[in-house]
C-alpha cells in the first residue's frame, strides 16, 4: 500500500493539534473518516503512530519518527 500526501497531511494535523476532533475540524472532514485514514497509514507504515488518551493524542516512537519525515515530504511537495 502506498502512502498518500493526504494521509501525511492528516497525520501532521493530528500531531500538531493533539486531537482527532480538532484536526477533523481544521481539515473539514468527518472524524470517523480521519480515523480510518490514520488506520490505513498505520497499516502502510506497519506500526501504530498515535495513542489516544483522556487528554488527547500522543505520538508513539514510530509516530515521532514519521512526523519529521512527513513534514519534510509535505514541504517538498508544496515547493514542487
Amino acid at each position: 500500500m502506498s502512502i498518500e500526501l493526504r494521509n501525511l497531511r492528516q497525520f501532521v494535523a493530528i500531531a500538531e493539534l493533539g486531537s482527532y476532533r480538532r484536526a477533523s475540524q481544521a481539515l473539514f472532514i468527518a472524524q470517523p473518516a480521519l480515523s480510518v485514514s490514520i488506520r490505513k497509514l498505520e497499516e502502510a507504515v506497519g506500526a501504530p503512530l498515535l495513542t489516544r488518551g483522556a487528554r488527547g493524542v500522543t505520538l508513539t516512537q514510530a509516530g515521532a519518527a514519521l512526523l519529521a519525515d512527513a513534514r519534510r515530504a509535505l514541504f517538498h511537495a508544496d515547493q514542487g
